[in-house]
């Protein structure tokens, strides 16, 4: 894991403190990150380590020359405050942004973000902060329509997060699954392929930036459509969970499998556990044992053996349905030692 370098410089030493505890805790990459209140020893930590990012306020920064405020520093963030009038250009091969230093953290640190991905040539190698890489995939896939699969698979990434690393990846097309969870993202599972494959030095920037959090729970945009999924392939679901397990540290893996993705038994036999929905009824009898024959002629009895079946009760009765959930919650092995 390589660390980068970062410091913060703001001569208000609460603010300091408590804007790098923030960045600490919200910016889970591997950041090295100093705090210094004197400009005095900010210049001595310059002599001696070269920062990746600083992050300076207007008032420290003007009272440094020019010289020494982009000594060693590849990027720095100014953070603007009222009365102040300073004009930092590029300085050199320097990049150089403005920010109010009045905004809340949280956008602070979306501006950080977004200036690592802009130079993110400064930042490669970034990862986040990982325990022993073990990683355990849990697959949900059933061939009965409308029974509620989405909503379980949720409920139990939400249950894993509260304990461990858990990030959800859905396979549906056309999927409302954003607006379950009320925020819209702009890029998707394609796009983080993709960094996958062409930028794999700079993954956890462009994960840290895709990704989605609720209640715990990261997620990642489905594809907008049934070709995309599709064009998705066994050899690269197969790298994305090594580097989401080895590079980002999730140690469960959620896979919510609507459609079929090229090597869709391939990427079911990669699951540790397949959670499948069933009814008590005929038709849905019948396309039960249709897709375990299936699993059975194309080699794929491993599948079967790790399938825990799972009859929900009618979605539309509320109550019962969120209580038989919980109920599977808590006996899973899966989420032993996890709080109610």
């Amino acid at each position: 894991m390589k660390c980068v370098a970062m410091a913060v410089v703001d001569s208000d030493a609460l603010y300091c403190k408590r804007l790098s505890e923030y960045i600490r805790s919200h910016l889970k990459l591997s950041f090295e990150i100093e705090s210094f209140t004197d400009a005095q020893k900010f210049n001595e930590f310059l002599d001696e380590k070269e920062i990746s990012l600083l992050v300076i306020s207007e008032s420290l920064a003007l009272r440094l020359e020019k010289e020494n405020l982009g000594r060693n520093c590849k990027n720095i963030m100014i953070l603007d405050e009222e009365g102040k009038d300073m004009t930092l250009e590029d300085i050199s091969e320097i990049r150089v942004c403005h920010v109010s230093k009045y905004l809340p953290a949280s956008e602070i640190v979306d501006r950080i973000l977004g200036l690592c991905i802009s130079g993110a040539e400064d930042f490669s190698g970034l990862s986040y902060a990982v325990g022993d890489n073990t990683c355990r995939i849990l697959g949900f896939y059933t061939p009965i329509s409308r029974c509620g699969q989405t909503s379980f698979a949720i409920k139990m990434g939400e249950a894993l997060s509260k304990k461990a690393r858990t990030l959800f990846i859905s396979f549906e097309s056309f999927s409302a699954l954003t607006s379950l969870f009320e925020q819209e993202a702009e890029e998707d599972i394609t796009d983080l392929l993709y960094f996958a494959d062409c930028e794999r030095d700079k993954f956890c920037l462009y994960l840290e930036k895709i990704k989605r959090t609720r209640n715990g729970l990261d997620y990642i945009a489905p594809a907008k459509s049934a070709m995309q999924i599709k064009e998705i392939s066994y050899e690269k679901i197969r790298e994305l969970t090594e580097l989401l397990a080895v590079e980002a540290g999730y140690e469960y893996i959620i896979f919510d499998m609507k459609e079929y993705p090229d090597g869709f038994f391939e990427i079911l036999d990669m699951c540790d556990v397949i959670y499948t929905v069933i009814r008590n009824n005929s038709a849905d009898h019948y396309r039960l044992g249709r897709y375990t024959k299936a699993l059975g002629e194309n080699g794929y009895e491993r599948v079967i053996t790790k399938t825990m079946k799972c009859m929900l009760p009618d979605g539309r009765d509320i109550t019962s349905y969120n209580r038989y959930i919980e109920d599977i919650i808590i006996r899973s092995r899966e989420v032993s030692g996890v709080g109610a």
